[in-house]
């Protein structure tokens, strides 16, 4: 059975994000990652997320073990998201069609251009 009380505001090749107005949380997949915020923790994420210079962090990391030198601790100790910089720049793209103050969007190409869309 459909859960039709969400609504899709964002997908990229490895990612979506979408409200689910059963929860009333934020819901963010990307590859094998999942995140449940609910509004102000999602806004408090994404400012965080775009401050990160994926360059500058693969740079300082460049002698760890790690193939993803990009590591953001996500509140717990022993536990790390992990990206290396094209990654990173495509979750960036994914959070950022998102403003929480105005409409949904989203956005999408075809072989005809780019298109924005704004939902109510």
């Amino acid at each position: 059975m459909r859960n039709t009380k969400l609504i899709i505001i964002q997908k990229t090749n490895n990612g979506k994000i979408f409200k689910c107005f059963k929860c009333n949380l934020i819901h963010i997949e990307f590859k094998n990652i999942n995140f449940n915020f609910t509004d102000s923790q999602y806004k408090h994420f994404v400012e965080y997320i775009m401050k990160v210079n994926g360059e500058e962090w693969e740079y300082r990391n460049r002698d760890t073990s790690y193939s993803r030198k990009i590591l953001i601790p996500i509140g717990y100790q022993n536990i790390n998201i992990m990206f290396n910089n094209e990654e990173l720049i495509e979750f960036k793209c994914l959070l950022d069609m998102y403003q929480l103050n105005s409409n949904y969007t989203q956005h999408f190409k075809t072989f005809q251009g780019d298109f924005l869309i704004y939902l109510n």
